[in-house]
C-alpha cells in the first residue's frame, strides 16, 4: 500500500463529518434548512467581525504614523 492510497484518520473524519452531522441533527429533530440558516448567520457575523477588525487595525496603524 502506498502513501497515496492510505488515508489518515483526519481525512476520513473530515469526509464523513457533514453527512453524519446532518443525520444526527435530523434524528434530533432539527430540519436541514434550519441548520443551513443558522450556519449562514454565524458565518456572516464572523466575516463581518473579521472585516471590522481589519479596518480597525488599518485605521489605528494610519493614526499611529
Amino acid at each position: 500500500m502506498t502513501d497515496q492510497q492510505a488515508e489518515t484518520a483526519a481525512a476520513v473524519i473530515t469526509k464523513t463529518a457533514p453527512p453524519v452531522s446532518v443525520s444526527l441533527a435530523t434524528v434530533a429533530g432539527f430540519q436541514v434548512s434550519e441548520l443551513v440558516l443558522w450556519a449562514t448567520l454565524v458565518y456572516t457575523v464572523i466575516m463581518i467581525g473579521h472585516k471590522v477588525y481589519q479596518i480597525y487595525k488599518e485605521v489605528s496603524q494610519t493614526l499611529d504614523k
